[in-house]
């Protein structure tokens, strides 16, 4: 039974995670014909609470994935999981983005999800007033704790694409050297 650690305990993440895993399970050798174990926890980071770079999101990804790993005696994945926005200045726009950090314990890959533009007013909140976008995402859209749930993503989609969703698409992004290494 493969061992999976999740570097969060953040429910959406977690369910990312869980349904990413569920997708790849036919695509991994033998032993991961059986559902895996998944173990979570608690992580630390450098970056940001509130990742406002590309640069950042991959580092908190990226920090979460290898604080995972060694959390645990034996593992066959650690992933790091960060959701933030970033600022195109050519476009003048702000995206939202999920990223993963897949992690063997001796290779690591990244992988993200789309990048959804933000409105205005979310962006300003983020950049200007310096607000994270939990708290900013739950005013605008009249919600509590949108970020467990369907998160910025579900919102702004009308739920077409969840956090979640996002999440999961960024874990099979970042897994696929792993389960298609002829190409790797």
């Amino acid at each position: 039974m493969a061992r999976i650690a999740i570097g969060s305990r953040n429910k959406a993440k977690i369910s990312a995670v869980r349904d990413a895993f569920l997708s790849l399970q036919q695509t991994f050798p033998a032993d991961f014909s059986k559902a895996p174990l998944f173990l979570e926890t608690d992580t630390e980071t450098s970056i940001p609470d509130m990742p406002l770079s590309q640069k950042e999101l991959m580092q908190g990804a990226l920090e979460r994935a290898l604080f995972t790993y060694k959390q645990f005696d034996t593992v066959d994945f650690a992933l790091g999981l960060e959701g933030g926005v970033y600022r195109d200045k050519l476009h003048n726009t702000v995206f939202l983005q999920s990223w993963a950090y897949a992690f063997n314990g001796s290779h690591g890959y990244f992988g993200s999800s789309v990048a959804l533009s933000l409105p205005d007013q979310i962006a300003d909140a983020l950049y200007e007033e310096g607000r994270e976008l939990s708290e900013v995402i739950d005013a605008f859209s009249g919600k509590t704790d949108v970020r467990s749930n369907e998160g910025t993503f579900g919102i702004l989609t009308q739920n077409m694409i969840t956090r979640s969703q996002s999440f999961k698409t960024a874990v099979i992004v970042a897994m696929a050297p792993f389960f298609n290494p002829d190409f790797y």
